[in-house]
């Protein structure tokens, strides 16, 4: 998607200011690309339109640097904080869905933008977004099977797919809240109800798969 994060020209915007512009723009993204306007993201970050598409070129330059500032925010402050020493996989993914959560409360803008993001995705598939949503699902996955005891599974089922029924549920449950309620603070606000809920499927999970 262009020149890398650290080389950006936004760069040389002082660190308060290239924030501003940054979550300014993910407000207004979540509420679609289309109907985005670049008049509101000027306004909300206190510079000019001018000085914006000096920076940025077009819409989509901006919108494809968001993207990319947001997936690099989830590398350091989720994927890096997965336990790759916890053996139990569905352990682990209970740890990645309150770590999913916490991050929701330090950046809900962008947990808003990237939902937006994957469903305007799957409405009208782009090569390039596409790429990054593929690579950070897949190192999300990664981090999450490595290093786990198959031996908790029952014995005659197939590790490799109980793993990925685990997986696929948990990670299921949590997509579908988050994609299926308005903006990320009516997530939080029903974070304690889908808590509960998730616990549910854990116990399900480890009555039907676990020893």
């Amino acid at each position: 998607m262009g020149e890398s994060l650290e080389t950006h020209k936004i760069m040389a915007m002082d660190s308060e200011k290239r924030e501003r512009v940054i979550n300014a723009a993910m407000k207004e993204f979540a509420k679609g690309f289309k109907v985005a306007c670049t008049d509101r993201i000027v306004k909300e970050a206190g510079i000019s339109k001018g000085l914006l598409f000096h920076y940025f070129g077009t819409k989509s330059g901006l919108y494809n640097y968001i993207l990319e500032n947001a997936c690099e925010v989830i590398y350091n402050e989720y994927l890096a904080l997965i336990d790759t020493e916890q053996m139990d996989i569905i352990e682990k993914l209970w740890q990645t869905t309150l770590l999913k959560m916490d991050l929701s409360y330090k950046h809900p803008a962008l947990f808003d933008f990237l939902a937006k993001a994957y469903v305007e995705q799957k409405e009208n598939p782009d090569a390039e977004t596409a790429k990054y949503f593929a690579k950070t699902r897949s190192d999300a996955v990664e981090k999450v099977l490595e290093n786990i005891d198959t031996s908790l599974f029952k014995d005659g089922i197939d590790a490799k797919k109980a793993a990925n029924i685990a997986l696929w549920t948990l990670n299921g449950y949590s997509t579908s809240q988050i994609t299926n309620t308005k903006s990320m603070e009516d997530y939080q606000n029903e974070y304690e109800r889908y808590l509960e809920e998730l616990k549910e499927y854990i116990e399900i999970l480890r009555k039907t798969l676990y020893k």
